[in-house]
């Protein structure tokens, strides 16, 4: 877990800072928590979701990839 998103430092070029995130819950708390997060992160970040066959409702590739900002990574396991 990530504590004080505001303050990472992203001045590093030949670094990608990477916010991968758990898609559990419900697709309203899915789009809470990516709202929470994405708001909370400095400039220079990028976003990702996990999702696992266990997750219900999994978003598909489409509906994940229609947030914003939008994702740079999805995996699904």
């Amino acid at each position: 877990m990530i504590n004080g998103e505001s303050a990472l430092d992203t001045r590093h070029d030949d670094l990608a800072i990477v916010i991968h995130m758990d898609g559990q819950g419900r697709t309203g708390n899915m789009q809470q928590t990516w709202d929470a997060i994405t708001g909370a992160a400095p400039r220079g970040v990028y976003f990702g979701w996990n999702f696992l066959v266990k997750d219900h409702p999994m978003l598909t590739p489409s509906q994940a990839m229609a947030r914003a900002p939008q994702p740079t990574m999805i995996s699904y396991q």
